[in-house]
């Protein structure tokens, strides 16, 4: 039947463009209800203004337009009234906007100011940075002094001990031979992991030290030769020849004196006793001095690796608070309690949230706290970087900014620095990551958990709304 209608009325729809009769019939009963339907329209709107036209032909309208002239002079009145106060309006207005011209023009002044004490601070700072390093030089200076203080109060011991030893009577301004004591020797024969006199932290040798240092010997009787002995160089030579002149008397007194062979038996024993006793104390000496040694060179390693971390986490700490805050007024601190051996205390750690003024750590919300936190953990992070992190549930405390403000962050830091997995529950956090795996409970004859992942990185990311959402 279509078919038959089209061939029939083909040259018709061809000369009014439509592609069959079926098209133009619909268009015309379109066309033909729309006309119907403007037309009752009309006819109503005609019948509408009759009968308004009628009404107010016979209402009466002398009453009413006395009414309306009486309201528009009132309503004149008002206006003038209005006039007066928009005029006063406007010179309050006038007052207000050259009050406001002379406020910016403080603000930009007062802002100046800051800027200007902002670079002091910071001037400051690098000046306490180079002074807490000339410190650090002294400290080290310090020990390397009392060190050699130590060994020369220990070479003084070994002297003394010696004199008492072979009997030899020193001449003293203060103090007396009983003072010397030998207590040392024995612990270090019986113990060889204990350092003896040449230990700092022997409470023994310090014991023995105090004791000692009562000892004031009496050069008076010196010959003039020997006092002016300046150098070490000097010192030694003349050691070497006393003693070799000592060696000489000695001779000549056995030469002199009788012979006592049972004083040589008795000599011999006893030479051997003291051989054996210098060697063993020359052995627990050498043994004290390497294990300080040890001591002082791991003490140094230790206190070089910790500041190394620790002046390269005090200084990207600042930059990194700065960048979670997204914010150039935030400021983060990190100082020792103990300068001199910061690994023996604590560390100071504080915040400046962006827009708020200086308060103790404990006093901050949960959010600044957490975002101090991971400001702390990605600048310690910086120092040797791990290749991924995993951060379970970081966003508990934050607020939508915040959270937008920490995922940005590992955003930037994950192209080039980091990988990073983190367990969240907020979509804020969560939309923002390349790839989701979701973990669900699987009902069966036993609950099984199971997974979903999603890449994201197929989808782009949608433009933020003037709310924030995307």
């Amino acid at each position: 039947m279509n078919t038959v209608e089209d061939e029939v009325f083909t040259n018709f729809c061809a000369s009014i463009g439509v592609e069959n009769i079926r098209q133009y019939e619909e268009k015309e009963l379109r066309a033909q209800q729309e006309r119907a339907k403007k037309r009752l329209e009309f006819e109503n709107q005609v019948s509408r203004l009759k009968n308004q036209l009628e009404y107010e032909k016979s209402r009466n309208t002398e009453d009413a337009v006395k009414r309306w002239t009486k309201q528009v002079a009132s309503d004149e009145k008002e206006l003038e009234k209005l006039k007066k106060e928009e005029a006063n309006q406007r010179q309050l207005i006038d007052e207000d906007s050259e009050l406001m011209t002379k406020l910016k023009f403080s603000k930009t002044t007062k802002k100046s100011q800051i800027e200007d004490k902002n670079s002091e601070v910071e001037e400051i700072r690098k000046k306490m940075a180079q002074c807490n390093k000339e410190i650090t030089a002294i400290q080290k200076q310090t020990t390397a002094t009392e060190t050699k203080l130590e060994q020369k109060r220990a070479d003084r011991h070994s002297l003394l001990k010696a004199c008492k030893m072979e009997d030899i009577k020193l001449p003293m301004r203060r103090g007396t031979m009983d003072d010397i004591t030998e207590e040392a020797d024995s612990s270090s024969q019986n113990d060889d992991s204990i350092t003896g006199l040449d230990s700092m932290s022997s409470q023994g040798a310090r014991t023995i030290y105090a004791k000692e240092a009562n000892i004031v010997l009496n050069y008076k009787y010196l010959r003039d030769e020997l006092k002016e002995l300046d150098t070490h160089e000097e010192v030694r030579e003349m050691g070497e020849k006393l003693t070799a002149e000592v060696t000489n008397m000695q001779a000549t007194l056995q030469r002199i004196a009788a012979p006592n062979m049972k004083a040589v038996q008795k000599l011999d024993g006893v030479r051997e006793r003291f051989q054996h006793t210098a060697e063993e104390f020359e052995a627990a000496r050498k043994r004290a001095k390497k294990a300080k040694q040890n001591f002082e060179m791991i003490k140094k390693e230790r206190y070089d690796r910790f500041n190394a971390c620790f002046e390269h986490v005090s200084t990207r700490i600042d930059e990194i608070y700065k960048a979670l805050s997204r914010n150039q007024s935030a400021q983060a601190f990190l100082g020792p309690e103990n300068p001199e051996e910061p690994y023996l205390d604590g560390l100071n750690y504080n915040c400046v949230a962006p827009g708020k003024r200086f308060r103790p750590m404990d006093n901050l919300s949960g959010g600044e706290k957490t975002v101090a936190a991971l400001a702390l953990l990605f600048a310690i992070h910086s120092f040797k970087p791990a290749p991924f992190f995993v951060l379970d549930e970081i966003d508990a405390a934050l607020d939508n900014t915040n959270i937008g403000k920490v995922a940005d962050f590992i955003m930037e830091q994950s192209h080039g620095h980091f990988q990073c997995v983190v367990i969240s529950l907020k979509e804020e956090f969560y939309n923002r990551a390349d790839a989701l795996i979701g973990i669900f409970p699987e009902q069966g004859e036993c609950t099984i958990s199971n997974t979903l992942s999603v890449d994201l990185t197929q989808y782009p990311d949608a433009p933020l709304s003037p709310t924030g959402a995307r």
